[in-house]
């Protein structure tokens, strides 16, 4: 059968359909989901957001369907209640005029991109409940004459359960079948996923992306309503927010638990792309960008595996991570190869790839990388640092930066208090470090140390302390100490300042975390500032909790043969000249250019870029040995 007789099939029979029950629902969806595999609309995935620039992208592919001069747009508000079942009436019209003024935007952009003779056509259908998604009269509004069907953003899970296995999903995919556009932001990009992520479980927040079960993840069989819409793409599972809210993580593990292909992409705030029939990830539009996670190429996702318990952290290795901004940059999901220029990039050869410039040089002592430990003051970290302290040949130091004395000495003796906690044999001294320090005295104290706990807060502030040691030659004293053997703990702040580079950049905030988020991702926005340099990397404290994936990408931006690592809370890597591993409660990232194709900007000035590789690694992994 054609895909245009399997549509009006459906469009003669929807009423049939809804006195037969589901049951014919089901199997009618189920026929074009088959079909839907020889041939393919155009899905438009946005982030979020109602920018210009986005929805008129969505037009300009609904535009593109017109056949009779009129652009008719239909906008579904499936996703705005809270209740999938019953609604009030109160409610029902306030929602009603919410998704009014977005239909109207839409309908703007629509005009903004028509083309001579075309006029357009914006309207609400209101679907908000299951009953509404039930109803003839309603459904008969999705006809053949639509070019275009938009999903408002809310709530992905109510939206599948107001129309899983109704008339009106057979009528939208009847529609995406003949042609229309199918396209949506928030969760209106989310349900256009046949796999579909519906959120966290639970107490779950993004810095949980990586635990497993942390994730809920709808991929239901097609007669079910736990799953996307039956038409949505399946080669690849769709997130949005996705750099704005650190959501890298948990689309990672999407990947990896999704059946099929363990591809993933993901659009941000403001951003929009088009995944056409040929399956590419064309024509990103809007403010950031979009990227691409691929599991199959090197291998990863078949080696993926949970490490641990309460909870098991998943370790993957060698996942290609693409970031498509907009500009000449698009993604083959088939293929599973980024183009630049419209040329494809082919998979570097990446065999003897490994991190063995993290390892310390040979007589230097135990060094401990941490995210951050306030999280985790009687965990594994502190226990092991204390009992190396312990062993070690001479006093123990606390080492405490802050932006005066008095802030500074407070910290310090928190931290003194813990290890002391924690059994340190003896009560630490206790150093400050800050802009009025007195560099040479405080050299000639870190020389006769036998371990120091080095801790700090602020990463802007440290690249300012990190500058003065450097013009007192403290830097070189610290370092000498330690590759004599001194015993270095590093904590957040101080455990980016151990590297070659640092952010000079201020903790995020709950006000500001999302924008940073996003806005690390374009070009020259993070302060990059030499660091200590007693190791050839770069570290970043807490990347899955502060949302510092953008951080990351600018170190390789700026330096793509240096690895950027990044620390979890409660987690460290322990440095030693045999080996390099994770210890604690949490994850380690680690982001390499090294083989990358392409390193560029977009045309917002974000980055772009093309075979980047990413791994986690659980409590236990090993970097390097």
């Amino acid at each position: 059968m054609t895909h245009v007789a399997i549509w009006r099939k459906l469009w003669r029979t929807r009423a049939m359909l809804l006195l037969a029950g589901l049951a014919g629902v089901v199997a009618a969806l189920a026929a074009v989901g088959g079909a839907a595999g020889q041939s393919r609309a155009r899905l438009v995935p946005i982030g979020a957001g109602y920018e210009s620039d986005t929805l008129e992208l969505f037009a300009a592919q609904a535009a593109a369907h017109d056949s009779d001069g009129v652009v008719t747009i239909r906008v579904l508000p499936i996703t705005y209640h809270l209740n999938p079942y019953s609604i009030g009436g109160n409610v029902r019209r306030s929602n009603l005029e919410l998704a009014q003024g977005r239909a109207d935007q839409i309908g703007e952009a629509c005009v903004a991109v028509a083309a001579a003779g075309q006029t357009c056509m914006s309207s609400v259908v209101d679907i908000q409940i299951r009953r509404d998604a039930l109803d003839p009269t309603r459904v008969a509004q999705l006809g053949p004459e639509v070019d275009g069907f938009y999903i408002l953003g809310g709530d992905q899970t109510v939206a599948m359960r107001v129309v899983a296995n109704t008339p009106t999903e057979a009528a939208l995919a009847a529609g995406y079948e003949a042609g229309a556009a199918v396209g949506g932001n928030s969760a209106g990009a989310a349900v256009i996923s046949r796999y579909m992520i519906g959120g966290y479980l639970g107490d779950n927040f993004a810095w949980h992306g990586l635990h497993q079960g942390a994730l809920d993840l709808w991929y239901g069989p097609d007669e079910a309503e736990t799953r996307g819409l039956i038409f949505g793409l399946q080669e690849a599972v769709i997130d949005q927010h996705v750099l704005e809210r650190g959501r890298t993580a948990r689309l990672i593990q999407a990947m990896v638990e999704k059946p099929g292909d363990k591809l993933a992409v993901g659009f941000d705030w403001g951003t929009a792309g088009v995944i056409d029939e040929s399956l590419v990830v064309r024509d990103v539009t809007g403010w950031y960008a979009a990227i691409a996670l691929d599991g199959e190429t090197y291998g990863a996702a078949a080696g993926a595996q949970y490490l641990g318990s309460d909870p098991a952290i998943l370790d993957i290795h060698d996942v290609a991570f693409h970031i498509l901004p907009p500009g000449p940059y698009a993604y083959d999901l088939a293929a599973r190869q980024p183009w630049v220029d419209g040329a494809a990039q082919p998979a570097p050869d990446i065999s003897g790839r490994n991190f063995d410039a993290l390892l310390a040089p040979a007589g230097a002592g135990a060094l401990y990388v941490s995210g951050d430990l306030s999280a985790a003051t009687r965990g594994a970290v502190m226990a092991e640092f204390v009992a190396a302290a312990n062993a070690a040949d001479g006093p123990t130091i606390v080492l405490s930066a802050g932006p005066r004395t008095r802030a500074a000495d407070g910290w310090g003796r928190y931290w003194r208090n813990r290890l002391r906690g924690m059994g340190l044999d003896e009560r630490p001294a206790l150093l400050t470090l800050t802009p009025t320090t007195d560099q040479a005295a405080l050299a000639a104290q870190l020389a006769g140390a036998g371990a120091i706990f080095f801790t700090g807060n602020d990463a802007a502030l440290m690249a300012e302390l990190v500058a003065a040691m450097q013009a007192a030659g403290t830097d070189a004293a610290l370092r000498d100490w330690w590759l004599g053997g001194g015993v270095l703990l590093a904590d957040r702040a101080a455990a980016a300042a151990v590297g070659a580079a640092m952010s000079a950049e201020q903790t995020p905030t709950s006000d500001n975390v999302e924008y940073q988020s996003s806005d690390s991702f374009l070009a020259d926005y993070v302060n990059i500032q030499p660091g200590l340099g007693l190791l050839p990397a770069v570290f970043e404290p807490r990347p899955l909790y502060d949302y510092l994936y953008g951080r990351m990408v600018s170190h390789v931006m700026a330096a793509p043969e240096t690895l950027v690592v990044g620390v979890e809370r409660g987690a460290a890597l322990r440095v030693t000249p045999d080996a390099v591993t994770v210890i604690g409660d949490e994850a380690a990232l680690l982001l390499d250019g090294r083989y990358a194709t392409t390193l560029a900007v977009g045309d917002n000035e974000a980055f772009a870029a093309t075979w980047l590789l990413l791994d986690t690694f659980a409590p236990g992994g090993v970097l390097a040995e």
